[in-house]
């Protein structure tokens, strides 16, 4: 029996788009009445990439390789303390010519 990787079971695919402000009001207004503020509807996000001291990652991520990874650690505190938790996050992207595709942590 073949083995299952993580990329077997999870897939994403992100589209972003630029929008103006006005453009985002009148989609909130249209999407309220399907969505409802949780505990972490006004939380902080921190992110702290980690590169090579000749920055090797980021160079060759402006390269637009076919496959790219970076490690970064993130909080959603909003003013991070020592006992805060953290995530350490291995991000790797494969691209697939379509857009790209994600794998998780």
């Amino acid at each position: 029996m073949a083995k299952k990787t993580f990329k077997d079971k999870f897939q994403r695919i992100e589209t972003k788009y630029v929008i103006s402000k006005e453009t985002l009001a009148d989609l909130l207004q249209e999407f309220e009445a399907y969505m409802a503020e949780d505990e972490h509807a006004y939380s902080t996000i921190g992110n702290l990439y980690y590169d090579t001291s000749t920055y090797q990652m980021i160079r060759e991520s402006l390269e637009k390789p076919y496959f790219k990874e970076k490690l970064r650690v993130r909080t959603y505190d909003a003013s991070p303390q020592a006992d805060s938790q953290v995530f350490l996050e291995i991000k790797k992207k494969v691209c697939n010519g379509k857009g790209s595709n994600s794998g998780g942590r």
